[in-house]
């Protein structure tokens, strides 16, 4: 009998992070493993668990089964500042720039309330762990690009002492089945624009206000140059009819606001001052 379209997990066994995330989700959330394939394949009911040797940014459409609705890949973080975070985000190149997976000047598709939802549980779960961690959105940065359903990336960060920490893993592992089981009331969607690459704004706005927001184009973007096409696409590849741009005034320079908002007015896009 085949199986109904699935929401895909993917872990990368290089990936110690990932890896802490994945022992959570086969040790506390039930998930079983299915015998005789090449990967190793995990299932819960449709949720479907699969163990990569690669790291989940360079994961290719052909890496992907074909029956999958949405892709939530679970990964370790790096700052150089080094704090303990757990991060959520969508992935895409904004410029000609693709050190770390997928193509230049290429965008995923990405659904916004599940990063809300993920936001959510994250945030519930460090504090009912009572563990001192901050949960941000990140902007839009690295592979995949290409894949042909929503995606997001779930990360521990920042160095190996949280990327092992079981406390972190589980935190991780159980807002990842919180957004995918626990559907709430829908929202409005938005693209975010402006602000640091750990934007406090739009991550308050899409964890406890009214939009949900996907694709995040930080202040550093707009320095290597984000092209009219890459700015539709934030929009066009965001689950929904989007149509809404939350921008920090502040968090843009002033040149680059102008242009911004003159793009989006072109558009007919709504604006939101944040």
């Amino acid at each position: 009998m085949q199986r109904p379209k699935s929401i895909l997990i993917v872990s990368s066994r290089r990936d110690p992070a990932s890896s802490n995330i994945a022992q959570a989700l086969i040790t506390k959330n039930g998930f079983r493993q299915e015998s005789g394939r090449g990967i190793e394949t995990y299932w819960k009911g449709d949720i479907r668990l699969v163990v990569l040797d690669k790291l989940g940014i360079y994961t290719e459409p052909s890496d992907i089964p074909p029956d999958v609705s949405t892709t939530i890949f679970v990964s370790k973080h790096v700052s150089s500042s080094g704090r303990p975070a757990l991060t959520v985000h969508a992935t895409g190149n904004l410029t000609k720039e693709a050190k770390f997976g997928g193509n230049p000047e290429e965008v995923s598709h990405v659904d916004p309330l599940i990063i809300r939802r993920t936001l959510r549980a994250l945030k519930s779960g460090v504090s009912q762990a009572n563990v001192q961690t901050e949960v941000t959105m990140e902007a839009t940065h690295h592979g995949p690009t290409a894949l042909s359903m929503p995606v997001c990336f779930v990360e521990i960060g920042s160095a190996e002492k949280e990327w092992k920490d079981p406390v972190l893993g589980e935190i991780a592992a159980n807002a990842v089945i919180s957004a995918i089981e626990k559907i709430e009331n829908t929202c409005p969607t938005a693209v975010g624009f402006g602000g640091t690459h750990y934007s406090a704004k739009h991550t308050r706005i899409c964890m406890e206000g009214n939009y949900a927001i996907g694709h995040l184009v930080s202040s550093h973007s707009f320095d290597g140059g984000v092209s009219e096409r890459v700015m539709t696409d934030t929009f066009s590849k965001t689950t929904g009819s989007c149509n809404t741009a939350i921008v920090d005034w502040k968090g843009l320079h002033s040149n680059d606001r102008r242009k911004l908002v003159a793009s989006l007015e072109a558009a007919g896009r709504e604006i939101v001052r944040c």
